[in-house]
């Protein structure tokens, strides 16, 4: 029998907007612009942030917030996962089995800053990104290990690795990704649909986040330099076609939750700066879609139209049966992996 997630939350944009509470004015001066505009003038005021150790202060972070409601660990890449804090997290030890230790996941690779240091010329602990809270997760070591540090994306039939029962995978991309390397379809780690949505959010924000910055050795960089097959190594779009068209579809199938509120609400709390696309559901569409000719409105925010579940809400109808994210009804008793809803509510099938 499947195990459905206790995660339950209505889909309400009105939950949202109670919950994510900014600062008096701190999105003020984005108001008026659009597309790029939009972005930089995010940028400006989300930049920069108070700067975070990576030992002790990640750890302390993580450990104080990325918490379930029993108690434990709530990792993203595992689906038997069950850590107790700080007792479980990794110490380094020889460990190839899943379910044993978490690490510190940078779910955008640090890798990709494309940096060295003057200390071993090799080393990618470079800050301000390095220990950026919004984009450091708990994860499963073992299963953080299967993505290493290849691009998200969505597996396709042969899957060369996965997480137990399937819950994160990698291999070949689909086809319909659109996603090539060497003549082949690229390989990508896929995590779960229940994060999904949050992992686009935590990527948006990475594409507005470091428009410019200066690195530990005080010279000036931006996305320029970063290098992935994910990104154009430019400040706009930053993205490549085919990542952002699945960004963009991740977010809207998987809206924002009660948990990203919350989590973004506790590093506001440590960094001083906040993920815009969890305050405002659907702003990734004023810079990058449906709604780039639309001037973003700090006293009247209006949510972009087809951004998720909240929509779809008011597409299906209200009893109790089961529909999937695209509006399609389906047998509740035989439900796949994945992302549903009943009765106005979102719930997960691990």
């Amino acid at each position: 029998m499947k195990r459905l997630s206790a995660i339950l939350f209505t889909i309400h944009c009105s939950l949202f907007t109670s919950l994510a509470q900014p600062a008096a004015n701190y999105y003020q001066a984005a108001d008026g612009k659009k597309g790029a505009e939009l972005k930089t003038a995010l940028f400006q005021i989300v930049s920069p942030h108070e700067v975070q150790t990576y030992t002790p202060g990640v750890w302390d972070a993580i450990n104080s917030y990325d918490i379930r409601e029993d108690g434990k660990i709530w990792e993203i890449y595992s689906g038997i996962s069950n850590f107790t804090p700080k007792t479980d997290q990794d110490k380094g030890e020889e460990i190839d089995e899943e379910g044993v230790v978490y690490n510190r996941e940078h779910v955008f690779p640090k890798s990709w800053f494309n940096e060295t240091t003057n200390v071993d010329n090799y080393s990618t602990n470079v800050y301000p990104m390095y220990t950026d809270l919004h984009h450091l997760f708990p994860t499963d070591r073992f299963a953080n290990s299967l993505r290493s540090n290849y691009p998200y994306g969505e597996v396709g039939d042969k899957v060369t690795k996965q997480s137990e029962g399937g819950f994160s995978k990698f291999g070949r991309c689909t086809d319909e990704l659109g996603y090539k390397n060497g003549g082949l379809n690229g390989r990508v780690f896929e995590p779960n649909d229940e994060y999904k949505g949050d992992l686009a959010r935590v990527y948006f924000y990475m594409a507005t986040a470091y428009e410019s910055y200066k690195n530990e050795k005080g010279q000036e960089r931006s996305p320029k330099n970063w290098k992935s097959d994910m990104l154009t190594s430019d400040v706009y779009p930053f993205f490549i076609d085919w990542a952002l068209k699945m960004l963009l579809r991740w977010a809207q199938q998987d809206p924002i939750s009660e948990k990203e509120i919350k989590r973004n609400e506790a590093i506001y709390q440590i960094q001083k700066n906040r993920n815009p696309f969890v305050d405002y559901p659907g702003l990734e569409q004023y810079i990058w879609g449906s709604s780039m000719d639309v001037a973003f409105s700090y006293n009247n925010y209006t949510e972009p139209q087809a951004t998720g579940i909240s929509h779809l809400h008011r597409m299906v109808t209200h009893d109790d049966a089961v529909y999937n994210i695209s509006g399609q009804r389906v047998d509740a008793t035989s439900l796949k992996k994945g992302v549903y809803i009943r009765g106005g509510k979102k719930f997960v099938v691990k």
